[in-house]
């Protein structure tokens, strides 16, 4: 596929240009900087048997008095598993009935222990699971479960998204290929999905029924006519899907080796929910969708948030010009209409959030912009349409030239972005990473000779080789100046987030890569300035902006 601008081959590379110690170290350094990233430290406790033996016996031992519930769940740790079900079971049914939910919850997590161990059959007559229901999961379909509490994760900049209540916290995960996730449009190819459920047993009389309730769905049942508030654990999902995917926030493979688009896709954090907004976040250079888990993490607190809103993450190698990411990107959300919303009945599709960090910042608002002309006769006297092209790579450039704002977009939400560019991009360090990048470049000659002879003499050293993203983010580059000479929707609202590096210097300010006047954008709604470097999306006031804005617009 031909990138725009068009890079040819012959550019210096590893061969050529050998990487020193010294080079290296200075590549590690700017990839640091300029993903604004870190990554969460996860380790899943496997001895679920233990950890809720240990968590059961330090209930026992703050009972405040001896009540039959506690002497039932007491007695069911000396029994065997096939006789202990039962009495765990009558010791929920005690407990809920007494508001002993501290009780209620650990005979709980001892019956889901018990039952999964028997892989959800060979029930006792006193208990049944709940299999189907708006808001159940089967937990048969699940390829693991895992209890939440064992969960431990390190590196989190805002609080665990937690809140107490009934029941007990799981997560189940699923692989990629699971026919639970059959339809979706955008499964993680390696982390699958994982799904916050909540454990509860509701009871018809002395029989109990076994629910696990999907928390991102409701997190409130209604039990014995009263609705109360389930406990919830939002966070382990993220730290488990981490576990089974890269959990790396800077990914200089995808900078280096931009050559394949295999993997350029959106992809969802939950199953697709017709009742909420899609937010789309948008990484920036040299990272990965785990840049946004802090954020994640922190919106998942607001109870809001997570009524009105569900996360979908664009993947895409960083080494690509913006223009050919965002043409991309358009792609993408149009098959995701096609494949979730065919007959076009869904309003919520049509009010999805963009947020952008850094570069995508740039491909975020690409969507809000309208090309055309106006981008094309910046760089050519000819028309785009009359360039001689082979039909494939006619489309290509095309579609990279003409767009429109889309119309599914209802807002934007710019972190870190350099609308014109970085004085980073020129440093030394910065030309050594560009002249590493490959491009997927298949043109033949006369294809390569037609684009290069429609550019005008005075913008040709813009489309040759290096001609990337890096190339692209220069300060005051006219690549990035074409883009502000490009139309925005009047009617799509958007923010700015920026960072001073807690110096309170604004507008004289810099987050350390971009300089508050290449991030400022003149006609934003609102702009936030924190105390924080490039990584704005992972400071908490940072994260507490973005929250603010979608809760004071969702509709």
């Amino acid at each position: 596929m031909a990138p725009f601008p068009l890079s040819c081959p012959g550019s210096a590379g590893p061969a050529e240009r050998p990487a020193t110690p010294l080079r290296l170290l200075g590549v590690l350094a700017l990839a640091t900087i300029t993903a604004g990233c870190s990554t969460l430290g996860v380790k899943i406790d496997g001895r679920t048997e233990r950890t809720q033996a240990r968590e059961t016996q330090a209930v026992l031992a703050t009972a405040s008095a001896p009540s039959p519930a506690a002497a039932a769940l007491k007695a069911a740790q000396h029994c065997p598993p096939s006789e202990a079900l039962g009495q765990l079971v009558e010791a929920a049914r005690l407990a809920l009935k007494t508001n002993q939910t501290a009780i209620y919850n650990a005979a709980v997590g001892q019956i889901v222990t018990v039952v999964a161990q028997q892989k959800f059959e060979n029930l006792p007559s006193n208990l049944t699971i709940v299999r189907s229901g708006p808001t159940v999961l089967d937990p048969a379909r699940a390829e693991k479960l895992t209890m939440a509490s064992s969960v431990r994760i390190k590196g989190l900049k805002t609080p665990r998204s937690v809140q107490p209540g009934l029941g007990v916290p799981y997560v189940a995960w699923f692989p990629p290929k699971s026919p639970f996730l059959a339809g979706q449009p955008g499964i993680p190819p390696l982390a699958g999905m994982s799904i916050p459920i909540t454990a509860l047993v509701t009871f018809d009389g002395a029989h109990g029924q076994l629910i696990f309730q999907q928390t991102l769905k409701s997190d409130h049942a209604t039990i014995d006519g009263r609705r109360m508030q389930l406990a919830a654990d939002f966070s382990a999902p993220i730290a488990v899907l981490l576990s089974h995917g890269k959990n790396r926030s800077i990914d200089l493979h995808a900078l280096f080796f931009s050559q394949s688009l295999d993997t350029a896709r959106l992809y969802q954090f939950q199953p697709y929910d017709p009742k909420k907004i899609p937010v789309v976040f948008v990484h920036g250079l040299l990272s990965r969708p785990e840049a946004w888990t802090q954020a994640m993490n922190g919106l998942l607190a607001d109870p809001k948030v997570r009524d009105r809103y569900q996360f979908w993450f664009f993947l895409y190698p960083t080494g690509l010009p913006v223009w050919r990411s965002a043409a991309v990107l358009r792609s993408e959300l149009d098959r995701y209409h096609r494949e979730l919303d065919p007959h076009d009945r869904n309003p919520n599709l049509d009010r999805m959030v963009l947020i952008g960090h850094s570069m995508g910042g740039l491909i975020a608002s690409l969507m809000i912009r309208e090309g055309g002309d106006r981008l094309w006769r910046q760089f050519s006297d000819v028309p785009a349409s009359s360039v001689k092209l082979s039909p494939q790579v006619k489309k290509q450039v095309l579609d990279m030239i003409y767009f429109a704002p889309r119309k599914d977009v209802a807002r934007v939400i710019f972190v870190s972005t350099p609308h014109q560019g970085s004085y980073l991009a020129v440093n030394p360090i910065a030309g050594f990473f560009s002249s590493l990048i490959r491009l997927p470049i298949n043109l033949v000659t006369q294809d390569r000779s037609a684009i290069l002879g429609a550019i005008r003499d005075d913008a040709k050293s813009l489309f040759v080789a290096p001609a990337n993203s890096i190339v692209f983010l220069r300060a005051k580059s006219p690549l990035l100046l074409a883009i502000l000479k490009l139309p925005m929707s009047k009617s799509i609202p958007y923010h700015s987030i920026i960072g001073d590096r807690g110096k309170g210097n604004t507008p004289n300010s810099s987050d350390g890569v971009v300089p508050y006047w290449s991030s400022h954008l003149d006609g934003a709604v609102s702009e936030k300035i924190v105390p924080s470097g490039h990584g704005a999306n992972e400071n908490p006031q940072g994260i507490e902006e973005i929250r603010r804005i979608l809760v004071l617009n969702a509709r």
